[in-house]
């Protein structure tokens, strides 16, 4: 295998953090299935493995060496959650543009009351959410959230969270900001819908995108 070829499906692998096999089969179209496991085993020195349901893998030391990547990935009960983005990521079209865990922050001069304020002093909110993945497409910025772990309490938050950011995020990417949920059942999907009725998003449950 060549070095070029080599370091594309490390770079993809360490865009995604933990991939399994059968995504990147999907992702990087390289032939077979049976072909894509055997790239993946010639690999196998670059990479750690984790077999649970399916073989999942991501870089190890000597893979970040040789793309020159500074993102450690440890191996944690996250990696159920990386999964379900990378379904999200194939069902956008895998985007150019794919950024894991984009941290954004809101700097907000807070209102004074009776417009009383202290000379020489700066009293300013700072925010930050940090989506699961963001990209832009079609004159928006998708904001991506996967729902497998958190509760509806938490969920309810950080999306009146995302309300009150909404147009500093419109700033920062100068597009509009675009809500996208995956989740797990019917129920929250139609919660999800209620809370985001009032900014433009999209909601899908796993089984849907499958």
């Amino acid at each position: 295998m060549n070095l070029d070829k080599m370091e594309m499906i490390l770079s993809t692998i360490d865009k995604l953090g933990a991939v399994s096999v059968k995504q990147l089969h999907t992702i990087l179209n390289l032939g077979s299935y049976r072909h894509t496991c055997r790239i993946i085993n010639q690999l196998e020195d670059y990479l750690n493995v984790v077999r649970s349901q399916q073989k999942i893998v991501y870089l190890n030391k000597e893979g970040r060496q040789l793309i020159d990547s500074k993102k450690e990935i440890k191996k944690s009960i996250l990696f159920d959650h990386m999964i379900l983005a990378n379904e999200a990521y194939i069902y956008y079209g895998c985007p150019l543009d794919w950024k894991r865990e984009y941290t954004l922050e809101s700097l907000q001069e807070p209102e004074f009351s009776y417009g009383i304020q202290i000379k020489g002093l700066t009293v300013v909110n700072k925010q930050t959410i940090i989506p699961d993945a963001v990209f832009t497409r079609n004159g928006y910025v998708y904001l991506i959230e996967i729902d497998n772990t958190r509760t509806m309490q938490d969920n309810r938050k950080k999306i009146q969270k995302y309300r009150e950011m909404w147009s500093d995020i419109a700033k920062h990417f100068r597009v509009a900001p675009k809500l996208c949920i995956f989740t797990s059942s019917n129920k929250r999907k139609l919660d999800f819908n209620q809370l985001c009725h009032k900014q433009p998003h999209e909601v899908f449950t796993f089984q849907e995108i499958k």
